[in-house]
């Protein structure tokens, strides 16, 4: 299994953040609340509270015809317990940042791709892992006649223009794809999705497919069916598959194709 630790790291940084931002939340929010620290007693079944201030082994009970009270003591003494906790949980993860390194996944870097496809690799940049995933072999569907002829700067034959400029702007930005790529559903049979796409920053594989006749409704009746054969399967609209749709009157154009990309896998750099 490839492991990608920039994503590892990025967690860190995105949990560091949420730490930082309720920390302070919580913090400016304790002078508001009633003095003193609340007391839970379990009896039977049913809960009584008390109010008591620091040194006070039981405190004044809090009648429940004042649950505002209550509630502000109950926040308070959970806030108090997650500024504490979380401050310590903050400490270990930017001692961790502060001296985290890993080299281990550039060691293949060095080896020639004749033999490295063939070794047992345990970690890869995500450069390399984008050329092994591009690498492997499949065997894409075959073109009837009379299928008019699109050729994409990569140089692979493709069924429509749109399924050109689509390709074409993968390309264009080094996004990893394969063209008609098969994938087994959850019935055995064997689907040709447009693209195959890998993020490689996240090594999510995803599924995209280019509706050309949203105008047609027999065109959309079929591709709805095949969209739930792809949710049984486990391929979720929005997740692991993406859509991309046009009519004769409103065409894809390198716009859309651009800014659709934009959203799904980062702006273009």
């Amino acid at each position: 299994m490839q492991i990608n630790t920039n994503n590892i790291y990025d967690l860190i940084i995105e949990r560091e953040k949420n730490l930082t931002q309720e920390i302070e939340k919580r913090k400016k929010r304790l002078n508001k609340y009633p003095e003193g620290d609340l007391k839970i007693i379990r009896n039977r079944n049913s809960y009584q509270y008390y109010k008591r201030n620091k040194g006070e082994p039981n405190g004044e009970y809090i009648h429940k015809d004042k649950p505002k009270t209550i509630l502000e003591l109950a926040q308070k003494r959970y806030d108090v317990k997650y500024i504490s906790s979380a401050e310590k949980e903050l400490k270990l993860l930017r001692y961790f940042l502060n001296n985290y390194t890993s080299n281990t996944a550039g060691i293949a870097k060095s080896f020639p791709w004749e033999i490295k496809a063939k070794m047992d690799i345990a970690e890869m940049t995500d450069e390399e892992y984008a050329i092994y995933w591009q690498n492997i072999e499949y065997k894409p569907k075959e073109m009837d006649e009379g299928v008019p002829i699109h050729i994409t700067a990569r140089g692979e034959r493709v069924r429509s223009k749109a399924e050109e400029m689509i390709a074409n702007a993968l390309f264009s930005r080094s996004i990893p794809y394969k063209y008609e790529c098969p994938v087994t559903l959850y019935n055995g049979e064997i689907r040709h999705p447009d693209f195959t796409i890998l993020n490689t920053h996240t090594r999510k594989v995803v599924l995209l497919e280019h509706l050309g006749k949203v105008d047609d409704p027999d065109y959309i009746s079929r591709n709805l069916s095949k969209l739930r054969d792809y949710e049984k399967t486990g391929i979720y609209l929005g997740e692991e598959l993406l859509i991309t749709m046009e009519t004769q009157k409103m065409p894809l154009n390198t716009q859309n194709i651009e800014d659709f990309l934009d959203k799904h896998f980062g702006k273009k750099k």
